[in-house]
């Protein structure tokens, strides 16, 4: 008389199966788009603008603050000066020639960390 076999080969595959489509719909599910019907807005009360001050950096390391012009020594000893009463929570965007050295560009983050600004920007093309 011979032994029963049990042959597991075939419950494996069956395990297998249902372990990728759970895999592929818990990913699908979570990853899946969620719609969110939002709240109208106030139609008579106008939206806040944050103020901001735009620092642009040019090739021949001119900085220019809100279109006002300083050589790279001039803003880094005045920026503080002007601008330390300025309210710290205003968008700070730097925008960068891409020729010039980082370390320029440093310079200028650093004194606008320094004089206490958060919200800083850096503009891309």
């Amino acid at each position: 008389m011979k032994k029963p076999e049990l042959n597991i080969t075939p419950f494996v595959d069956i395990m297998l199966v249902l372990l990728a489509i759970l895999m592929v719909s818990v990913t699908m599910s979570t990853y899946q788009e969620k719609s969110v019907n939002l709240p109208e807005g106030s139609k008579t009360t106008p939206a806040v603008k944050k103020a901001s001050i735009n620092i642009v950096i040019t090739k021949d390391l001119k900085v220019f603050v809100n279109k006002q012009e300083f050589s790279l020594n001039d803003f880094l000893e005045n920026f503080n000066l002007k601008y330390g009463n300025f309210n710290k929570n205003a968008l700070v965007y730097i925008a960068a020639d891409k020729n010039i050295r980082y370390e320029y560009f440093m310079k200028v983050y650093a004194a606008v960390v320094k004089t206490g600004f958060t919200q800083i920007g850096l503009l891309t093309k």
